[in-house]
């Protein structure tokens, strides 16, 4: 597996004051140009699975909330934990992939989101994919109910003879917590997977209906995925392609007004970006590194989510 350079850390940035939608925006006007570059006899990808059995690779997952008002962040907090995936079974007719999600991190000052995400378990899912590489089902996907089984009760148990509003909150973060977890392990092997039995020719948009879920609402909303195949580098076997996705104006208004506590919208007073792109080392069929940003601006505040996985490159042991 060879290392994907473009590997940047968008949320260090973040913390640093950089406003990211400028740095997401650019590397995307970036990967859109890149096809230039490109042969004119490599002028299409299929992205199929030809992962053989026994396999393993690795890969760091983060997920990162902020929220920017002008250049300064007034809210951080990031997840980040480790998945192996092992190719556990391939037949004639589909593989059985193993995920074990484990090395859990949260950057955050909540000090009870911080204990819980320390205590987390590590845990074990499967799912079966076609051979060319989609997802068919998840075989034991409620597993990941037991990463914070054991952690939950020690967290809440000094709420347990609190009264009052403050407490009550708190233990709906804790709650609210749990479930992003485990919907984060399950979305991050759907994003994985994403690209896997399509085809694209190089510099062609195709348009996807889609529905995303938003942290402004906890009913999915629909929309558009416009994906193109942007760049194939044929000497060191990789592919990007990009994506951007434009969710229902009217259906995201509701949201907002309804998380925002608005009576109202003004015409004018929020936009969103909704960008992507996956990089694929098309020698191995692995992907090297994928990230989904959602960026919605409200008046002079923005509301953003990050979504990265970034390949870990394999690490001999040392000899002493």
């Amino acid at each position: 597996m060879i290392s994907f350079p473009y590997g940047m850390n968008f949320y260090t940035n973040l913390k640093n004051k950089t406003p990211m939608r400028k740095i997401v925006s650019g590397f995307i006007v970036c990967l859109f140009s890149l096809s230039a570059f490109a042969a004119e006899s490599d002028s299409s990808v299929v992205f199929k699975a030809s992962f053989l059995k026994n396999e393993l690779q690795s890969y760091e997952i983060s997920r990162t909330l902020y929220s920017l008002q002008k250049k300064d962040t007034t809210s951080y907090e990031r997840i980040c934990f480790r998945a192996d995936v092992y190719v556990k079974d391939s037949t004639e007719n589909y593989n059985v992939l193993l995920w074990r999600f484990s090395k859990f991190s949260i950057n955050t000052d909540d000090q009870q989101l911080k204990q819980l995400i320390e205590l987390a378990k590590p845990v074990e899912i499967s799912c079966r994919i076609s051979k060319p590489g989609v997802l068919m089902e998840f075989l034991d996907g409620d597993k990941v109910s037991t990463c914070l089984e054991e952690a939950l009760p020690q967290v809440l148990a000094p709420f347990a003879n609190q009264q009052g509003s403050i407490a009550h909150a708190q233990v709906a973060r804790i709650y609210d917590m749990r479930e992003t977890l485990e919907t984060l392990m399950l979305r991050s092997v759907n994003l994985f997977l994403q690209v896997y039995g399509l085809g694209y020719t190089l510099g062609e948009i195709v348009d996807v209906p889609t529905e995303v879920n938003s942290q402004f609402t906890s009913k999915p909303i629909k929309g558009i995925t416009r994906k193109k195949l942007t760049k194939i580098d044929s000497d060191n076997h990789l592919a990007i392609l990009s994506s951007a996705t434009f969710l229902d104006n009217n259906e995201l208004k509701r949201a907002l007004k309804e998380y925002l506590h608005l009576d109202s919208i003004p015409q004018g007073y929020f936009n969103q970006e909704n960008m992507g792109s996956v990089v694929m080392d098309l020698a191995t069929s692995w992907p090297l590194w994928t990230f989904e940003q959602r960026e919605t601006k409200t008046g002079d505040n923005k509301y953003g989510e990050l979504v990265e996985i970034q390949y870990i490159p394999y690490e001999k042991p040392s000899v002493k």
